[in-house]
């Protein structure tokens, strides 16, 4: 009896399971292509956190594909509730909650009215399916067509940046800043590129500290850094200021202004210094009455500025400076609030670590003037250690 025997070859691919062949083709860029794997794994892995995430990142490269308005919001819609999906399952990245956040009748690059707009859109077509040469040229021809369209140099850095090709992104990226310096996003990719391919992690700091410098109530500005921190083995942590609670207009009194004082928190001989935040107090009472209609003649209702705040707690740190306290007997509050004004740099504080709605409405006007002071807080006082660059 003759005994044949068949030798079956599989390929590479034909041995991939399902996500691995998404995983390779999510990598490689070719998000269209992995769409319906993703589909397919979020749909028997409904619990799974990063298939999730993929399919929405995948959904959205899918809409940059399309024409028609329907069609884009349906796929977007899709895009927002995988998303959406992820951040149940405890996804924190801060894209995800973007997209977790958009509205689908907001078409890509909405609000944007410049020459260089159609050449976004191919871009965009082009990045989305993995053609990144082809991208990058397309946002040079954006950026061409408009030198001041921020999009189209931050966009061709990134794509730089995917191709790894960290000497052509950065000039892009400073190109995108130098249009405007008060965007946090140039820097922050610039960071991540030189992270990851520069090989200097003391200048990629720089770099995320001008993000936060350009938007400090942006939680992607802080990204950045932290990320850096977690990588570095560094510390992302404010000076600790804890202050009193704040005056308040008597609601059956309009002219009385109350403030509440903790006897014990305010007395010297449990608490040296602490009579100082008594200080305070009274300076920011005096705002609620007739300092700030004085200081602020334009605005019709009270809100907290900076001026008031950098007046109250410049006063308590005065105050404790009159007492001859010394510092090692304070708090960690009082040793804060001391160190930060000896620094000249309280007012950075004020606007960056203890701001609220109405502080931060004086940011812009105070960066215009004090830019490199507000890096220098950060570096100083808020991001601590990190490794030395390699030589």
């Amino acid at each position: 009896m003759a005994i044949f025997l068949s030798l079956v070859v599989t390929t590479g691919l034909a041995q991939e399971d399902e996500a691995a062949r998404a995983n390779r083709l999510f990598t490689a860029g070719k998000r269209p292509e992995a769409l319906p794997l993703y589909e397919d794994l979020a749909k028997s892995f409904p619990n799974e956190q990063l298939y999730a995430e993929r399919l929405a990142d995948c959904l959205g490269a899918e809409a940059a594909q399309l024409t028609d308005p329907a069609q884009i919001k349906a796929v977007r819609i899709r895009e927002r509730d995988a998303a959406k999906r992820a951040v149940e399952l405890g996804d924190t990245a801060e894209f995800v909650r973007m997209m977790a956040n958009l509205d689908p009748d907001k078409p890509l690059f909405a609000g944007i009215e410049s020459p260089g707009k159609a050449f976004l859109a191919e871009a965009e077509k082009a990045f989305t399916a993995g053609d990144y040469a082809i991208a990058l040229n397309k946002y040079a021809a954006a950026a061409e067509a408009d030198p001041k369209l921020y999009e189209a140099a931050l966009y061709a850095g990134d794509t730089a940046y995917v191709l790894k090709d960290l000497k052509t992104a950065a000039p892009w990226f400073a190109r995108a800043i130098a249009i405007d310096p008060d965007r946090e996003t140039a820097y922050r990719y610039w960071g991540d590129a030189i992270m990851k391919y520069g090989n200097d992690p003391m200048v990629a700091r720089e770099k995320f500290i001008d993000a936060i410098v350009a938007e400090p109530y942006s939680r992607l500005a802080w990204q950045g850094i932290r990320q850096w921190a977690e990588i570095e083995k560094a510390v992302v942590l404010a000076p600790k200021i804890d202050r009193p609670t704040a005056p308040a207009v008597d609601s059956k009194k309009p002219n009385t202004i109350n403030i509440t004082i903790n006897a014990e928190a305010t007395d010297d001989k449990m608490h040296p210094g602490a009579s100082a935040w008594l200080m305070y107090s009274l300076v920011r009472a005096g705002y609620r009455g007739d300092e700030f209609k004085k200081n602020f003649p334009g605005e019709k209702e009270y809100r907290h500025s900076l001026r008031e705040e950098s007046a109250a707690l410049s006063s308590a740190a005065e105050g404790i400076k009159n007492q001859d306290v010394k510092t090692i007997d304070l708090d960690e509050s009082l040793r804060n609030l001391v160190e930060l004004n000896d620094a000249g740099m309280l007012d950075c504080w004020i606007l960056i670590n203890g701001a609220d709605n109405g502080i931060a409405q004086d940011y812009d006007a105070y960066r215009k003037q004090h830019r490199q002071l507000l890096h220098d807080y950060l570096d100083r006082f808020v991001v601590h250690g990190g490794v030395n660059p390699k030589q």
